[in-house]
């Protein structure tokens, strides 16, 4: 058995245009990440059946390609080579004339290709990595070549680009489970790629456990709409003619009555209270999985979230009210299959399946298909695997939002002091108190910080909190805390809440009855019912989903408690189940489903005061487009031209957010002027209407395509004059000139400035340039929350002027002689470690990624550093005092970092990890 870090399993993440050029012979090495195979049900299957693991921790039958970029001509790189060798000199110089002369030598190889070309070769093609050893004296040792072949792209890699590879040898057997031997059968005319590409990879989902479910035991029914007419914002798609002559589509709103829908369970499930207690633990089969009240379920092209419910319980209730036979009562599948009412371990309805979209594939009937999918499951033992639980936020009561959350809120200046105050009090409380501070480091350290050896340092000797390099550090800290609270990051009492749509609704239905009737949760005039134990009986409540981009989607809830929900489910208190029966929920949360979306809710009275206004003034948004008519052949050119549509579309995702939030902005200044235009104000409103709408279309790309082009769309919407603001300004000599000032003032915290290319620190002047043309476009004059936001955070008073102490006198200066070689070595490793870091920050990653990417570095790092076995107490005396710049500097032959103090964190941090108590025994303790 080989036994997998909890990890998963290492393998690298190579970029497609390096290695296209390695293969070439006009580049010596591609550049890669190191990436992970995450434990998936998917990756226990290949574990099984032939991948080869090395030690439990890598594998070079898998590999991510990024395709990020395309290659260079012959002559372009002559010419950019060329230009840093004329802007160099010295060792740099030397080492640039030996890369030009190899580039004149090899101009033969080159061949320029797009990135969509490189990814439709790899994909029709396959191709080779090879591998190599070398000796010690940099000599080629062995080589290996490996050929891959394209298996899967994720929907959560498609913005990026990031394709699996895997090795030939093991492609057939891979994909035929993947698929579940449907991608084969898939005709070449009208070929649902876009749904397998979709679907299949399920599987390959990251998973935290594992549990045994017969398929006999869940009982699938066809889910339900509900229709509810309201006022609403339907987006729509309408012909026009672009500026070159084309017939090209746009969105438009139209404002009207309209019934919207809304789909009872999608996505969701019901699962026995007694089948959440011993589910396995991915990592260690001898470990169970803690589940409070939610399981987000996958297995073969199924997708469930299930809910904690007593099933059983209400089974006999009712059997017991109607005088049925709880031994013998059956109900029907909606394939026909007749079930005990007590063998039922899961209700769930036909949202959850998604293999119904290829039932001409598994026999032409859902009743065959139906059939097709159990023996494929059981043939995998029917172990469905567990993708995510609910958990409470870090934040305790509190949770985050975001700036989009609160510069959609309707509301006054000091409203939105009442919703900061939480956040503004908290950082004056951490300035005043050592203790609280203490507090703050404890609850956000993390791996790769230095918040947990502040906070040690502080409870070693509490004196050391007067230190002038605790109280430097400790003003950075809090300022790094205001400076993310100014991009909207303000807490209030809240959390996120997974949504399920009426529970019980679901049970009476199971058995028959007129689910209509729910008794649980009703309709009410200008709010929507709902029910959590995470706020009290009667409370109203303020939602959002992301993404948000619109007032138009903000929900207002009443919290409703009954018998009913109390008795038969067993909900955490970060699960809300959300009225669906003659409401706008779905719709109004933005195209909200039941698989595991959740919301944040809160009951910031003022928030809650918000919803209210925006579900009576800002009328919910309806989709209306339709799906393109775009269709697919089933082969290899087809998937790279599918995939390279979607990693395109999706750039748009933060576009579409921000462009949003620049209408948005220009709404509320403009109904705050003196003299509002309606014109203006309508253009406005249907601006960030369709964003809110496309920002919905971008991230569903993934699983079916729209007659809109959704980054064309956002990029005509930026042009229109309602989105432009300029001013005259007169330049350095003299001229007047017309300059764009678009940009509310929040958003020099909120856009990014980059201060790193390709792992390497841009130039001072660089940076500095970027962030003057940003200043430059800060349009003073506009008004918003956000904008507010800045105001109450500009209040905050500055550090306390209290006179600090000599950090030194708090060092112990260790008599002895440190380890040259090993300060020399542990330098080198720290300014290594400080490269990757910035490698890492130069690339665009998704959230998870960068964080888990982090850790890894941090962990290597720590690795060799712990190899190297530092007995000697100078020797980490040493280090520490040349972080700290206490004494006389570092005469080490080989130590060229010029300025050491600059990686202090990262010294002092690392000789923390490295051993607590021999780092804090070099500090006067507390007396």
């Amino acid at each position: 058995m080989i036994i997998i870090s909890e990890f998963g399993i290492k393998i690298k993440n190579i970029s497609a245009g390096t290695l296209y050029d390695v293969n070439l012979g006009t580049r010596d090495y591609f550049s890669y990440t190191e990436a992970m195979l995450n434990n998936s049900l998917f990756s226990a299957f290949l574990i099984k059946n032939g991948l080869n693991v090395y030690k439990g921790e890598s594998t070079r039958d898998i590999i991510c390609l990024d395709f990020d970029f395309g290659t260079r001509s012959y002559e372009d790189e002559h010419k950019r080579i060329e230009q840093l060798y004329k802007n160099s000199d010295g060792e740099l110089k030397e080492r640039l004339k030996y890369t030009l002369e190899k580039v004149e030598n090899n101009k033969d190889l080159y061949d320029e290709k797009k990135r969509e070309q490189i990814r439709d070769k790899f994909y029709n093609e396959g191709v080779d990595v090879t591998y190599k050893t070398k000796n010690k004296d940099d000599t080629i040792k062995s080589e290996e070549t490996i050929h891959y072949e394209m298996l899967f792209r994720t929907s959560a890699k498609a913005k990026l680009g990031k394709v699996i590879f895997i090795n030939s040898e093991l492609y057939e057997v891979a994909y035929e489970w993947l698929t579940i031997g449907l991608g084969k059968l898939m005709t070449d005319d009208n070929a649902k790629i876009v749904e397998i590409s979709a679907y299949a990879p399920l599987t390959t989902s990251t998973i935290v456990g594992t549990k045994y479910i017969p398929v006999e035991d869940i009982l699938i029914l066809r889910d339900q709409d509900s229709f509810f007419k309201t006022m609403a914002n339907i987006v729509r798609a309408e012909d026009y003619v672009d500026s070159k002559g084309r017939i090209c589509k746009k969105c438009v709103v139209d404002k009207k009555v309209t019934e919207v829908k809304n789909t009872l369970w999608d996505g969701m499930g019901l699962i026995e209270a007694d089948y959440f207690k011993d589910c396995r633990n991915a990592y260690n089969p001898e470990w169970t999985v803690k589940i409070n009240g939610m399981a987000l379920m996958r297995h073969h092209l199924f997708k469930m979230c299930g809910f904690k419910s007593h099933i059983q319980l209400f089974f006999k209730d009712w059997c017991e009210k109607t005088g049925n036979d709880y031994e013998t009562y059956q109900v029907q599948d909606m394939f026909g299959h007749w079930h005990y009412l007590k063998d039922i371990k899961i209700i769930t309805t036909d949202n959850a399946i998604k293999w119904k979209k290829f039932k001409d594939l598994m026999g032409g009937s859902l009743e065959s298909a139906y059939e097709y999918w159990c023996n494929k499951v059981n043939e995998d033992g029917s172990v469905f695997g567990i993708v995510k639980t609910d958990h409470p936020s870090k934040l305790g009561e509190y949770q985050q939002l975001s700036y989009q959350m609160v510069n959609t809120l309707p509301c006054t200046k000091d409203d939105v002091r009442d919703i900061a105050s939480t956040s503004i009090e908290y950082v004056e409380l951490l300035k005043q108190d050592n203790n609280e501070f203490e507090k703050f480091l404890r609850k956000n350290a993390n791996e790769v910080n230095h918040y947990e050896m502040m906070a040690d340092l502080y409870d070693h000797n509490h004196e050391f909190g007067n230190s002038t390099f605790f109280r430097h550090e400790k003003s950075k800290i809090i300022s790094a805390y205001v400076y993310k609270l100014r991009k909207g990051k303000i807490v209030v009492n809240g959390d996120n809440l997974t949504t399920c749509g009426n529970p019980y609704a679901l049970l009476l239905y199971s058995v028959g009855e007129d689910f209509t009737k729910d008794p649980t949760l009703k309709s009410e005039n200008s709010v929507i019912q709902c029910y959590t134990t995470r706020f009290q009986h009667d409370e109203h409540l303020c939602a959002f989903r992301n993404p948000h981009n619109s007032p138009n989607n903000i929900c207002y809830f009443h919290n409703v408690y009954s018998n009913e929900m109390e008795k038969y489910f067993e909900f955490s208190k970060n699960i809300i189940a959300v009225n669906n029966i003659e409401t706008d929920f779905q719709a109004r949360s933005n195209g909200s489903d039941h698989d595991s979306d959740f919301v944040l809710a809160t009951n910031q009275p003022t928030m809650v005061k918000c919803a209210a206004y925006c579900y009576k003034h800002y009328p919910t948004i309806v989709n209306d487009l339709k799906e393109s008519g775009v269709v697919y052949k089933n082969n290899k050119s087809e998937y790279a031209r599918m995939d390279n549509t979607f990693s395109k579309s999706r750039i748009g995702i933060g576009y579409s957010s921000n462009l949003a939030q620049l209408a948005m902005t220009y709404y509320w200044s403009e109904l705050q002027s003196d003299n509002p235009d309606p014109k203006r104000l309508d253009e406005l409103s249907d601006n960030f209407v369709i964003l809110s709408v496309l920002a919905q279309v971008i991230i569903d790309s993934c699983k079916r395509l729209y007659e809109i082009d959704g980054v064309k769309e956002i990029d005509r919407i930026s042009k229109l004059p309602c989105m432009s603001m300029k001013k005259e300004v007169i330049d350095k000599n003299g001229n007047v000139k017309t300059v764009k000032c678009d940009f509310p003032q929040f958003m020099q915290y909120t856009r990014e400035i980059k201060t790193t290319k390709d792992g390497k620190e841009l130039p001072f002047e660089d940076i500095d340039e970027s962030r003057n043309k940003l200043k430059g476009r800060i349009n003073n004059d506009l008004i918003c929350p956000m904008n507010w936001l800045q105001e109450w955070l500009d209040k905050i008073q500055g550090a306390s002027k209290t006179t600090t102490i000599p950090t030194e006198n708090f060092f112990i200066k260790m008599d002895g002689t440190a380890s040259s070689a090993q300060v020399t070595k542990i330098m080198k490793i720290i300014n290594e470690y400080d490269n990757a870091i910035k490698a890492l920050n130069s690339l665009s990653v998704e959230r998870d990624e960068y964080v888990d990417s982090l850790a890894e570095i941090a962990k290597n790092t720590l690795d060799q550093i712990s190899h190297m076995k530092i007995g000697n107490k100078k020797t980490i005396n040493r280090l520490i005092e040349i972080a700290l710049g206490i004494g006389k500097k570092y005469a080490g032959r080989d130590f060229k970092l010029k300025n050491p103090q600059k990686y202090a964190r990262k010294i002092l941090n690392t000789v923390y990890q490295y051993n607590h108590e021999k780092f804090l025994s070099n500090f006067v303790i507390c007396k």
